[in-house]
């Protein structure tokens, strides 16, 4: 995929469902071919608000091509990614969501990378949300997926894996987080959410079923600068000096916590050489085939 990268801003379409439209108003909706994005009510947020939901629709998109949600970096910046990515999107023929998850209706960390959990209660959470777009999209598009595909990259990987993580994945098919800033260990740490599961109260049986998803870790091998999106609390640090450690660490934690629970680990980690913080084409590639290619 030609750069997706985590920032940048303009829209092209504009598409208004509001809380308080007619039901004629929110009949009209669609999804049309090219780039452009919607408005998406959710319980998550005040009922006066909506969520920007950008999107590509590739020309020869059918009801039986893949659907990509992407999430977006902490700087919460998504409308020129559908540009950047359409000779790509068009040539693989897959559909691209990506939630606006703004500082204005998801403030800070806590609503956004740790999905509100540790402040409102569990149907509030943010991690939900995406399911429900998804719903929405299959109805708008006509689509026959039961299932979508989700990466992140930076925070946008923190909010996958932690979407995984609460046992938010029942129309995941494979999801991708590479190069998170901190992760939540499988594992009942000292520190509690979101730096492990303590405090999530996860059964033995739901901790089997995490293991079990078809989940990518990818890391860039030259991702090892602390940069200002670095966390680096004492918490933080525990887990690595940099992006790559953190990652390497958390794939070795579950690797470690399924052995316990003997059952097989079916996550993946890649190491993608040459590539940094960003996601480069070596990167978007892996994403690409491992979406295409249906038996892996």
């Amino acid at each position: 995929m030609k750069a997706v990268p985590a920032y940048i801003s303009t829209p092209i379409v504009f598409i208004i469902i509001l809380g308080c439209a007619p039901k004629e108003s929110f009949d009209k909706l669609e999804i049309k071919t090219g780039a452009g994005f919607f408005h998406f009510t959710d319980k998550t947020i005040a009922h006066d608000s909506a969520m920007r939901v950008f999107y590509y629709k590739p020309k020869n998109f059918n009801a039986e091509r893949p659907i990509l949600f992407f999430m977006h970096g902490a700087d919460r910046k998504v409308d020129q990614i559908p540009h950047e990515a359409s000779s790509s999107l068009e040539k693989y023929n897959i559909l691209l969501i990506l939630p606006e998850f703004s500082e204005q209706l998801f403030p800070k960390v806590e609503a956004y990378q740790y999905g509100n959990v540790r402040t409102k209660p569990k149907e509030l959470w943010t991690y939900h949300v995406n399911d429900r777009i998804f719903k929405l999209v299959k109805r708008l598009t006509g689509s026959r997926q039961k299932k979508y595909f989700i990466w992140g990259n930076s925070a946008g990987a923190q909010f996958v894996h932690r979407q995984l993580i609460v046992g938010a994945y029942k129309f995941v098919d494979k999801a991708f987080a590479s190069n998170a800033g901190v992760y939540t260990m499988p594992t009942n740490g000292v520190d509690a959410y979101p730096f492990s599961l303590k405090g999530l109260d996860l059964r033995e049986e739901e901790l089997k079923r995490l293991f079990s998803l078809n989940f990518f870790i990818l890391l860039g091998e030259d991702d090892v600068l602390q940069d200002k999106y670095l966390l680096m609390n004492e918490a933080a640090m525990q887990q690595g000096l940099n992006r790559l450690e953190r990652g390497k660490k958390f794939y070795s934690i579950a690797e470690k916590e399924a052995q316990k629970l003997n059952v097989e680990l079916n996550w993946k980690l890649i190491i993608i050489p040459g590539c940094g913080h960003n996601p480069n084409d070596d990167m978007q590639l892996k994403v690409v085939g491992l979406i295409l290619d249906q038996n892996n």
